[in-house]
């Protein structure tokens, strides 16, 4: 795309020093995402091993942009490695991207591309931006080629019109029987947002890593040790703690015995299903993920929200689930701004070393 006329910008304050002006643009707008607020940061920090350094700008009309950026802990400044956001902390398709003042949509052709260009004079040793939904179309617009990218997708319901209205019209009938049997058959939902719940959910996700483990052919204890490693508890517990009533933790019980389980984040006109779980053997066959997910919408509604984020689809059977509620996919693109070009190369050997896994552990089942 030429841009006619380039937009100037510079970088005005960076981490602490930009956390007056930003907080100052997200207390006037509860339409701001929460993976763009300094909450979420906040979480982020007190959690994992980065620090906030995101920037302020300052375009030639005086209007003030804010990029939420994350920088790796432990290293040079000149080698830094930043995230916006980090791995394992993105919230479906409203990713990081950045948030523009008086501007209740995306950046501007001209704005973005301004950002770009400052932010690869700025990278340090490499940086990292995902951005979903009308930021990613205007990103994909502007963004040289040159720029190594890597797309995924995330799946959205409308909630506009009111549950009755997504209950009768967006919700397959699949969905609709299943949320019935789940309640003849005696399975209860319980909510809450104060952490009492995250234990459960904990127990519940791992389950789920030891199936996931099993599904994909991996080691046992690999998976394990990965999991404990991105998504201990103590995760789980700090995002409950922080984001206070934000943060729902449901949990579909029978007999005593918990089921499946879900995060369930808010703010302004948004939910955002964060992570799910479930102890597959005993959800089996009783509707638990879809009641779940239906009282979860059904309390959005009743809250005013306006879309059901149900995040990034990790595999086919995932997005065709996510699709029987009437979610629709939405674009969401990573950015890399690298020093030295490796990330594509990295990919590469990533995904050969989990093929390899794969393989072991196909021969180790088959010698059994």
């Amino acid at each position: 795309m030429v841009l006619s006329q380039a937009y100037r910008m510079s970088i005005e304050a960076e981490g602490v020093d930009a956390r007056p002006a930003w907080e100052d643009l997200v207390a006037h707008d509860e339409s701001i995402a929460l993976s763009k607020t300094p909450e979420w940061t906040d979480c982020i920090c007190s959690s994992s091993r980065f620090s906030d350094a995101t920037l302020l700008f300052r375009g030639e009309d005086g209007r003030r942009l804010i990029l939420p950026r994350l920088r790796k802990t432990g290293t040079p400044y000149s080698l830094g490695i930043f995230e916006s956001p980090p791995q394992g902390w993105g919230l479906g398709a409203d990713a990081s991207g950045f948030l523009s003042e008086s501007e209740g949509g995306p950046a501007s052709p001209r704005q973005t591309w301004a950002l770009i260009e400052e932010i690869r004079r700025h990278t340090g040793l490499r940086t990292r931006i995902m951005v979903g939904g009308d930021d990613a179309v205007v990103w994909a617009s502007v963004a040289p080629s040159t720029l190594y990218s890597t797309a995924r997708t995330a799946q959205v319901l409308d909630l506009r019109g009111g549950f009755s209205t997504v209950w009768s019209e967006r919700f397959t009938s699949k969905v609709r029987s299943n949320a019935r049997k789940a309640e003849r058959r005696g399975v209860v939902v319980e909510s809450d947002n104060t952490g009492r719940l995250v234990p459960v959910f904990d127990v519940l996700y791992r389950s789920s890593v030891d199936r996931w483990a099993q599904e994909r052919g991996h080691p046992l204890s690999l998976m394990r040790w990965r999991a404990q490693r991105r998504e201990p508890q103590s995760k789980f517990a700090t995002v409950a703690q922080r984001m206070g009533e934000r943060c729902t933790v449901w949990i579909a019980w029978r007999g005593g015995e918990p089921l499946a389980g879900i995060f369930v984040l808010t703010r302004g006109p948004r939910a955002t299903y964060w992570r799910g779980a479930m102890n597959k053997e005993r959800a089996r066959g009783t509707g638990a993920n879809e009641l779940l997910h239906r009282r979860a919408i059904e309390t959005a509604c009743a809250e005013g929200r306006q879309s059901y984020d149900f995040g990034l689809y990790q595999t086919e059977e995932l997005k065709r689930f996510k699709s029987t509620f009437g979610a629709q996919e939405v674009p969401v693109c990573a950015y890399y701004f690298e020093r030295l070009p490796t990330v594509a190369a990295e990919t590469k050997c990533y995904n050969a070393a989990k093929q390899a896994v794969r393989a072991v552990g196909r021969l180790a089942r088959s010698a059994r």
